[in-house]
């Protein structure tokens, strides 16, 4: 399975180096293959969410607004082939140097309703800190649309990775970048298959959006020139083709991850909507039949699609 389409590999590195170091940020449409994007979506469809299921799942966070698979490497070989690619690795390189490590990755999806700040990426959670810290080790970010973007899409504050380094900071408000950087914030509305790569020092935020039916399906992950730092990673050893050195510098073999797991959420931040009140209420049906007689439970539970070990 091909990841990446034969035009977005013809791309010279240097070239997608040069526009990230002078504006901040690099687009390509039609960057991803869609057999790729098939997969990942299947894949993340068959981890779905999960209450009190042994296995990786997802979650939702900020009041029902977004859903997160944080552990895509242990959910999907496609996206370990995605950002273990060598046209990912050699832009690394010649991004920062020998050294380099995986810092953060998920697969997510911004309902409409949402109004996220305007903020920056070189945050850290540490786990061993009750607040927020920043780095300034020098990061880029990787950003695929699964799915057409028209409405809510991804917007940056074009050169802003140039000045946010001078703030310990990483939230902005809406007057505030309306006063002064309003002409120079770049919309990226785009087809599913299109990639963005940006500066993490950036000051960006996902376009507000009153369109209540409006979902945006997007994978991210985020590289940092800082070896000793990162989230915990869960990685499905099946799907290790090959470990080499580069390999085990960026998935940080033998390192510690002293970054908490983005988002951090436990049964409070899920929300009642549609598939988490099915599944609520299927597990009542499902104790309630066990009184019942055992042709009446058979029936119920084929409506209700409840297994039969339930």
């Amino acid at each position: 399975m091909n990841v990446f389409t034969e035009e977005f590999l013809k791309i010279d590195n240097s070239k997608i180096v040069k526009e990230i170091r002078e504006k901040g940020f690099f687009k390509f449409e039609n960057a991803l293959t869609g057999e790729f994007i098939n997969n990942i979506i299947s894949d993340v469809k068959t981890a779905d969410i999960g209450l009190n299921k042994n296995n990786v799942a997802g979650v939702y966070f900020t009041h029902g607004n977004q859903f997160f698979l944080t552990h895509m490497l242990a959910a999907s070989k496609s996206f370990y082939n995605y950002c273990t690619n060598s046209k990912v690795i050699k832009f690394c390189k010649e991004m920062f140097g020998d050294l380099f490590r995986l810092k953060a990755l998920r697969y997510y999806e911004n309902f409409g309703g949402q109004h996220m700040q305007w903020h920056t990426d070189n945050r850290r959670y540490e786990k061993s800190k009750s607040v927020e810290t920043h780095t300034t080790d020098p990061g880029i970010i990787f950003l695929a649309y699964l799915s057409d973007v028209e409405d809510g899409e991804f917007q940056y504050i074009q050169k802003s990775h140039i000045w946010s380094g001078q703030n310990t900071h990483h939230d902005y408000t809406v007057d505030y970048v309306n006063q002064n950087y309003k002409k120079d914030i770049v919309g990226f509305k785009g087809k599913k298959g299109t990639i963005l790569i940006y500066n993490s020092w950036g000051v960006h935020r996902a376009k507000p959006t009153t369109n209540t039916k409006f979902v945006r399906k997007t994978l991210f992950f985020q590289v940092e020139k800082n070896i000793n730092q990162s989230e915990p990673v869960l990685l499905n050893a099946e799907f290790l083709d090959e470990v080499n050195d580069d390999i085990k510098m960026y998935l940080g073999f033998g390192k510690k991850a002293n970054n908490k797991i983005y988002p951090t959420t436990d049964i409070y931040t899920m929300p009642l909507n549609k598939k988490t009140f099915g599944i609520i209420y299927r597990w009542f049906i499902s104790r309630f039949v066990l009184y019942m007689p055992g042709f009446l439970r058979k029936k119920i539970r084929n409506f209700y699609k409840i297994p039969s070990n339930k």
